[in-house]
């Protein structure tokens, strides 16, 4: 019984390494965002993303999901997702806030206060919406759902243990992501913010706009 749980953490715990060294929307917005506000509120997109996967996992294992496995369904969540993935990216490379228009000495090497709870919650939706909003992400989760959950060898409980060890290495890791990023807020002045900020309002559209390709040549 001990070996089989340790066996289910350990497969769970290498499922989140290997979610966590993968690149999208997520990821990007994850490192914009403890760079321009701190690791506070990119610990809160953290969590907002470990909540939005906790959910998936939930309703996949539910077979609440299953819409999802229809074409017509996936077609329309894919062009929906990838509008609002380039609506964020506009947002990021157009918007103006102090520390991009400050100027002088003083402004340097600042980032955006963002700590109060108010703003902390919007940050953590955000990360909860963004992670959500990929189709790719559902179909994801409910594939890895449907092979853990049919071995005959994981009790339910197993796979609560796989699950949980996955979601919380990723969060693990997003966590060091954050805090790392915040760091190197010391060596960044504020017109690298800036392009940071554009760079990754450009990899958000460039995300919404694939995603709309792939959806497109798939169904249509």
């Amino acid at each position: 019984m001990i070996a089989s749980f340790a066996r289910a953490i350990a497969e769970g715990i290498g499922l989140g390494l290997t979610l966590a060294i993968l690149t999208g929307p997520a990821f990007f917005a994850l490192l914009q965002t403890s760079i321009r506000n701190g690791y506070k509120s990119g610990i809160a997109f953290a969590i907002g993303v470990f909540v939005s996967d906790a959910t998936l996992i939930a309703l996949s294992y539910l077979g609440a999901l299953n819409l999802f496995n229809d074409p017509k369904n996936n077609f329309v969540i894919g062009i929906v997702g990838g509008t609002i993935l380039i609506m964020f990216g506009m947002f990021n490379i157009f918007q103006k806030h102090p520390l991009d228009l400050a100027d002088g000495a003083e402004s340097a090497h600042k980032v955006i206060p963002s700590n109060n709870r108010v703003t902390l919650l919007l940050t953590a939706l955000k990360g909860f919406g963004i992670n959500l909003i990929n189709p790719f992400v559902i179909l994801f989760w409910i594939g890895v759902v449907s092979v853990e959950s049919t071995r005959y060898d994981f009790s339910n409980w197993h796979v609560l243990a796989l699950f949980a060890a996955t979601l919380f290495t990723v969060f693990s890791t997003d966590v060091l992501k954050s805090m790392a990023s915040h760091k190197i807020t010391n060596f960044l002045n504020p017109k690298i913010l800036l392009w940071v900020n554009r760079i990754a309002g450009v990899i958000l559209i460039i995300s919404g706009v694939s995603l709309i390709v792939r959806v497109v040549n798939k169904f249509l």
